[in-house]
């Protein structure tokens, strides 16, 4: 049997309100139209911020085929196959098949007419639905499978689909292989997976996926995420933001009402992103600058940072690392950074080893160009409480385009010694280098070192 729009519009009031009816916020439309070249999106969000439910309304449109008048998103033809995973069969069943199908023993409706459900199968003693055929306008059933991350990667081996609609984080390597069964579809459509998150685990392997080297809201890749925050759910009063704020631990606060991954126990710079990102700015010719080198042949990193001196905060501004090139080569990519005014400081062990030819690595640099060196104080524990306190009092703030250095501190923990791990650490050394030793040697545009600090010679200490 077919349906048609028309035929949906005589089912019942309540559904084509909540279903036909929907109006997203600006959030959510933005995911939606991401639909239209991203085939993978993330979408983080507070709890009770809409994530899920917009999640959810689009799938209920892809697997009926059913779109209302205002639709701007991707658009199936045809009946589709989608998994839908979640974490337990039971949190599926009472969360997201109650949204879907409803609950006649709770009056519940759900977002898809019972009229439109040709079968539902459960599966053992389970309460889930582990697969239901729903009708679609062109004929024929999509055909929508119940998985849970609990059952393993194993579980998500085999078949094809068009489409994977994930609740909450998924361990990465069943997000990999959700991938790979969208990416197995035929040439007639498109592969598409989406997952609705509220980050509670911090910046793992999955988030990082998404998240390093590119901006919210911007398709790269193929990829898409954003977050939707309690600002942007209009739906919710703000009496009851204050009731549900009034039950969380700090820590949740960051994750739970703007859908930021909080930074979790254990990392050696435990700071809400919010605290230390902002967005870039033009820097003014007066603020002293200086970067950072840490020498490297397979991760070098040079940091650029400015110091508004009148309010004592680092602007850590822009980035730079391309690995397996020489002096020559980085000095002639980083002209138009302005290294030939801009001090550095430089990790002081590149000073003391040497390349295969014997050279070391800062003669290197110098024969190159670079000729305003200085070695930084590399007291480890203290460079980087000094940078905590700095960012914690939003003294330190981050560019949010230096997208390697936000990847880093997001990753950047401790042994359970201690001991910050040596890895992946090489903008967060230079980081430290520049609270450490770089505002003593920073000077602005247009100034030399030599007029500059003779302006400041009785400034307090800790500046020159």
């Amino acid at each position: 049997m077919e349906y048609s729009v028309k035929d949906i519009e005589k089912i019942e009031e309540e559904y084509y309100k909540r279903f036909l009816n929907y109006i997203p916020n600006k959030k959510q439309e933005l995911f939606h139209i991401a639909g239209l070249t991203a085939q993978e999106r993330l979408i983080t969000g507070g709890n009770r911020s809409g994530k899920t439910f917009c999640g959810e309304e689009e799938f209920s449109a892809h697997w009926t085929g059913i779109y209302n008048e205002n639709w701007k998103g991707y658009r199936f033809d045809k009946p589709v196959r989608c998994w839908v995973a979640g974490k337990t069969a039971s949190l599926i069943s009472e969360t997201i098949q109650k949204d879907l199908f409803g609950d006649k023993e709770q009056n519940l409706r759900g977002m898809i007419h019972s009229s439109l459900i040709k079968e539902k199968k459960k599966s053992g003693n389970s309460e889930m639905y582990r697969t239901v055929y729903i009708r679609h306008v062109s004929g024929g059933s999509s055909k929508v499978t119940f998985k849970t991350y609990e059952e393993g990667r194993e579980a998500f081996q085999a078949g094809k689909i068009d489409l994977a609609l994930m609740d909450e984080e998924p361990p990465f390597n069943i997000y990999q292989e959700c991938k790979m069964r969208t990416m197995a579809t035929d040439n007639s459509s498109r592969g598409m997976i989406v997952v609705c998150s509220t980050p509670l685990k911090g910046y793992s392997d999955f988030f990082n996926y998404f998240m390093d080297d590119r901006h919210p809201e911007e398709v790269k890749d193929s990829r898409w995420h954003a977050h939707i925050t309690w600002e942007d759910a209009l739906h919710l009063p703000i009496e009851e933001k204050k009731r549900l704020l009034a039950g969380m631990s700090p820590h949740e606060i960051e994750a739970r009402t703007n859908g930021i991954p909080w930074p979790g126990s254990g990392l050696v710079y435990p700071v809400p992103e919010s605290m230390i990102i902002c967005d870039p700015f033009e820097i003014p010719d007066y603020w002293p600058r200086v970067y950072a080198i840490d020498f490297g042949w397979n991760h070098p990193a040079f940091l650029f940072a400015a110091h508004d001196r009148d309010n004592d905060v680092i602007y850590f501004y822009a980035e730079y690392s391309v690995p397996e090139r020489t002096p020559d080569g980085h000095a002639s990519a980083l002209q138009s950074f302005g290294i030939n005014w801009i001090p550095a400081v430089y990790d002081p062990a590149g000073k003391g080893s040497q390349q295969g030819d014997g050279k070391k690595p800062l003669n290197l640099y110098r024969e190159a160009g670079f000729k305003n060196l200085h070695p930084a104080n590399n007291s480890k524990e203290e460079g980087i409480l000094r940078l905590l306190q700095r960012f914690q009092s939003g003294q330190a703030k981050i560019f949010s385009t230096c997208v390697k250095f936000r990847a880093e501190i997001r990753k950047y923990a401790r042994d359970e010694d201690g001991i910050p791990n040596k890895k992946d650490d090489h903008f967060c050394d230079g980081a430290r280098y520049i609270a450490m030793s770089g505002l003593q040697v920073a000077v602005p545009k247009n100034f030399t070192s030599q007029q500059y600090h003779g302006m400041y010679s009785n400034s307090a200490p800790g500046y020159f």
